[in-house]
């Protein structure tokens, strides 16, 4: 009768022991899937952030293409309005 329980006992505690390892591979797996979406998101942050740069860099030199512009027809407009 003891030697059942005891047994039963190890039976139980192997399973148990089973069930952790199983949950620390899960751990090990779901922390290796989140850090690869880290990865990710990070190296396509960079992509976006080159991105605004550029753009920036684009649009700061169509502003100055349209002050040239704005201020070239305005010059344009007064000597139309002198020899008119």
């Amino acid at each position: 009768m003891v030697y059942e329980n005891c047994s039963l006992e190890k039976e139980d505690f192997l399973k148990e022991i089973n069930q952790i390892k199983i949950s620390l591979v899960e751990k090990d797996t779901v922390i290796n899937v989140v850090t690869d979406q880290l990865t990710l998101k990070e190296k396509h942050n960079e992509v976006l952030e080159c991105e605004v740069v550029s753009l920036r860099k684009e649009l700061e030199k169509t502003k100055t293409r349209n002050l040239r512009f704005s201020k070239g027809t305005k010059c344009y407009i007064s000597i139309i309005k002198r020899v008119t």
